[in-house]
């Protein structure tokens, strides 16, 4: 069960943005702005500030890469704990972390639902894109830059 809980919270902070670039386009043409955590997986839509656009590839990198890093800090707090003689306030504060991040998972995954674009067409939570051959058909150019907790 235990690690279920580690994608389960890389997932929620994919979606959240927690560490995030941010990739705004200039140019002649209006153009979304995408969100990577390293990997681009969202885009916001043309159309409404309230709808995004989602690729699956991109959101499955990304708790990939998360859960790594999360599995590597679950393993070293782990050893810390084993190493001290009296560890229950580490313990303790390890778990309430955890129970938070659940919470704040469940959270994402709720607001991004509600927000989630229409259907599965190309350019619509689809598979893959390619923003930088896209761009560069349009004339546009993107620039990225670190985000922490957009929004």
């Amino acid at each position: 069960m235990k690690y279920l809980i580690i994608p389960y919270i890389a997932l929620g902070l994919v979606l959240s943005l927690a560490i995030g670039i941010e990739y705004h386009c200039e140019g002649p043409e209006m153009f979304p702005d995408y969100y990577g955590s390293p990997f681009v997986f969202k885009q916001k839509s043309l159309g409404s500030s309230m709808e995004y656009f989602y690729s699956i590839s991109g959101v499955l990198l990304n708790v990939v890469i998360w859960s790594l890093a999360l599995f590597i800090i679950h393993a070293g707090v782990k050893n810390l704990i084993r190493k001290m003689s009296r560890p229950k306030w580490i313990r303790f504060s390890y778990n309430i972390l955890i129970g938070f991040l659940i919470v704040f998972t469940t959270l994402n995954i709720w607001i991004d639902s509600v927000m989630i674009g229409r259907g599965f067409e190309e350019g619509q939570n689809y598979w893959y894109w390619n923003i930088d051959k896209e761009a560069q058909d349009w004339g546009m150019s993107c620039e990225g830059k670190v985000i922490l907790f957009r929004e």
